[in-house]
C-alpha cells in the first residue's frame, strides 16, 4: 500500500514523514526519525515504556497511528532538556535514585511532565493514579513517586555529576548514578537501539497452545515473500535442539511438541520488521492440541499429562 506524507511537529521542529498505512508512532518516532529514547516494550500499550505526548496527553505510541499524529504536537524524551540542561523532573530522578535500568525512564519521565502540567500539585495518590499505566521492574516505584513528589515541592536539587572516587569518604552517602544523565535524557543505548548497514530484523512464530503435538509447520510461502531472507523451524537448528542454565531441557525452536503458550515455533529473517511480521502469518503450523494441566497440585497426580518429549536431538526431557 502506497505511503502517507504526514507533517508533525516533534520536539518542537516540524517533520514531514512518509509513514505506511498502519504505521505506528513508535515506529515513525524510532526508525524514521532515529529518537529511540522512546522505548518499545510490550507492543500492546500495557507497560508505558513507548509513552509520548501528542499535544500535551500521554498517549502510549505502540498502539498510537502515526498517521493520527498529523498536524500535532509530539514530545519525546528527547525534548524534555539535554545534558547540559536537565529539567526539574529529570534532574529529580536523577538526585531520588529514580533510575536504575533506565528502560522505563523516558515513559516515567513523559507521564510525570502530562501530570505536572495538567495539576501542578498532585498529591501521593493523584502522582500513582498517573504513573499506574507505567510499569518498572527496578525501582520499587517509591523512588519515582519521591522524584515527582520534590518537584510539585520545588525541593529537587541540583546535584554536581558524580567524580572518580579517591576514599571512602562517599560511603554512606547518596550520589547519582554515573549513567543516570544518558538515560534521563533518551541518549542511552539498549540492544534494540543499535542499527547497522545491511542489518535483518527477525520475529518469531509461538504457540497459540499450551500443550499440542507439532504435525506441521511449512515456512515455505513465508521464505517466497520478498525480503525475507531466512525462515528457520527446528529442523534447521545444529546439534542438540535444547538450552538452559543446568539442565538443557529447553528447546529453542519445539520439534514435535509445544509445551506451553508462547513457545516458539519458528522464526523468520527479512530486511525491515514489518515485512517479517507479515511473512510469520504465512507460516502454515498444523497442531493437535492435547490434555494440559494448569495446577501445580494436580500437575503432581497420577493422572496429570505428561510433558515429556522426544526432540531432533533424540534426547527424552
Amino acid at each position: 500500500m502506497a505511503e502517507v506524507e504526514i507533517v508533525v511537529e516533534v520536539n518542537g521542529a516540524a517533520r514531514s514523514l512518509l509513514v505506511e498505512p498502519g504505521e505506528t508512532l513508535l515506529d515513525a518516532l524510532r526508525a524514521r526519525l532515529g529518537l529511540t529514547g522512546t522505548k518499545r516494550g510490550c507492543d500492546e500499550g500495557e507497560c508505558g515504556a513507548c509513552t509520548v505526548l501528542v499535544d500535551g496527553t500521554a498517549v502510549s505510541s505502540c498502539i498510537y497511528p502515526a498517521v493520527k499524529a498529523h498536524a500535532r504536537s509530539v514530545l519525546t524524551v528527547e525534548g524534555l532538556g539535554d545534558a547540559g540542561d536537565l529539567q526539574p523532573l529529570q534532574q529529580a530522578f536523577i538526585d531520588k535514585g529514580a533510575v536504575q535500568c533506565g528502560f522505563c525512564t523516558p515513559g516515567m519521565l513523559l507521564a510525570a511532565k502530562a501530570l505536572l502540567d495538567a495539576n501542578p500539585e498532585p498529591d501521593v495518590d493523584e502522582i500513582r493514579t498517573a504513573l499506574s499505566g507505567n510499569l518498572c521492574r527496578c525501582t520499587g516505584y517509591s523512588k519515582i513517586i519521591e522524584a515527582v513528589q520534590s518537584v510539585v515541592k520545588g525541593r529537587a536539587q541540583s546535584v554536581e555529576a558524580p567524580r572518580p572516587e579517591t576514599s571512602l569518604g562517599h560511603v554512606g552517602a547518596s550520589i547519582p548514578r554515573r549513567d543516570a544523565v544518558p538515560k534521563v535524557t533518551g541518549a542511552a543505548g539498549y540492544a534494540a537501539d543499535l542499527s547497522f548497514p545491511g542489518m535483518l530484523h527477525a520475529k518469531v512464530l509461538r504457540s497459540p497452545h499450551p500443550h499440542a503435538l507439532l504435525k506441521r509447520v511449512d515456512c515455505s510461502q513465508a521464505l517466497a515473500v520478498e525480503g525475507v531472507v531466512a525462515t528457520v523451524g527446528a529442523a534447521d537448528v545444529p546439534g542438540r535442539n535444547s538450552f538452559g542454565i543446568v539442565v538443557k531441557d529447553q528447546p529453542f525452536l519445539a520439534d514435535t511438541k509445544v509445551q506451553f503458550v508462547g513457545q516458539a515455533v519458528a522464526a523468520v529473517a527479512a530486511t525491515t520488521p514489518r515485512l517479517a511480521e507479515a511473512a510469520l502469518r504465512l507460516v502454515a503450523v498444523e497442531y493437535a492440541p492435547l490434555p494440559a494441566v494448569f495446577d501445580p497440585i494436580e500437575a503432581l497426580g497420577p493422572e496429570a499429562p505428561s510433558c515429556s518429549r522426544k526432540g531432533t536431538s533424540g534426547l527424552e526431557d
